[in-house]
């Protein structure tokens, strides 16, 4: 019996010819479809093979901030400081009276008269523009991010407000307020809690006793020098009051950002 050759073309075909295998007949690949849920912005265009995650929730196609963490351990750390700078304060205030009621009687300036409780007031000021700085440079970029994050939870104060809002007269008394609480509704969500505003009372309560007793000390009210403990001991409770209640803000926000900017898994 004969054998098959089996390099023999096959039936039909020329020799030294084979026949073309058909390729299997394939799908055409559906395109990447967006990780933006259902918002998807005119002119999108969808993220290519190997792109970073996106974060979740993501709703803009603009490069995902970062959650400020170092400022904000540094905005909490500033915080402590001046707390307890104002604690030392009201202590050395008692120690002050003697010498200022002397120098008054004397006829003599309370400006001449040096004491523990003036170089405490001294050092408190940079801590207090260094605080002012990093709180600032936080709350900017936790409005950016909450910006990109929730679009349709408005901003009542633009982004220049963040700076500008401590220190411009009257404005001063409520505009921090209103980008705080815009942020953290945009970043946290739910109702405003009360918290934020027993901050923000504290705040104003201590800045205004802070002041009287800075006046009073400086020659520059008619008040006798036993007014100043009295101005220090309230403006004491209101900073640390506040100061526990802003560091208990600041950890909110900071948290609620790096959840919502946490990469998919």
């Amino acid at each position: 019996m004969t054998q098959p050759d089996p390099f023999a073309p096959p039936s039909g075909a020329a020799p030294h010819e084979t026949t073309p295998a058909t390729p299997p007949a394939t799908a055409p690949a559906a395109p990447p479809q967006p990780r933006f849920g259902a918002y998807a912005p005119p002119g999108y265009t969808p993220p290519s093979a190997g792109a970073p995650a996106v974060p979740a929730g993501w709703a803009s196609p603009e490069p995902a901030p970062a959650a400020p963490t170092g400022l904000a351990t540094a905005a909490v750390a500033l915080a402590v400081a001046w707390c307890a700078i104002q604690v030392v304060l009201l202590a050395a205030s008692f120690q002050a009276v003697a010498p200022y009621e002397a120098a008054l009687a004397a006829g003599g300036s309370l400006l001449e008269v040096s004491t523990p409780y003036d170089e405490l007031g001294n050092l408190l000021l940079p801590l207090q523009v260094a605080a002012f700085v990093v709180a600032c440079l936080w709350l900017q970029q936790c409005r950016r991010a909450a910006v990109v994050l929730s679009p349709t939870v408005r901003q009542v104060r633009g982004p220049v407000w963040v700076w500008l809002g401590w220190a411009v007269p009257v404005v001063s008394l409520w505009f921090p307020f209103q980008v705080v609480r815009d942020v953290r509704a945009a970043v946290v969500g739910g109702r405003t809690p009360g918290r934020l505003g027993w901050w923000w009372a504290c705040w104003l309560v201590g800045l205004w006793a802070s002041n009287q007793a800075a006046f009073s000390s400086l020659g520059l009210a008619s008040r006798d020098p036993e007014t100043i403990p009295v101005f220090e001991g309230l403006a004491t409770v209101a900073v640390v009051a506040g100061g526990l209640l802003w560091v208990g803000l600041v950890r909110e926000i900071t948290g609620g950002l790096r959840a919502r900017l946490a990469p998919v898994a």
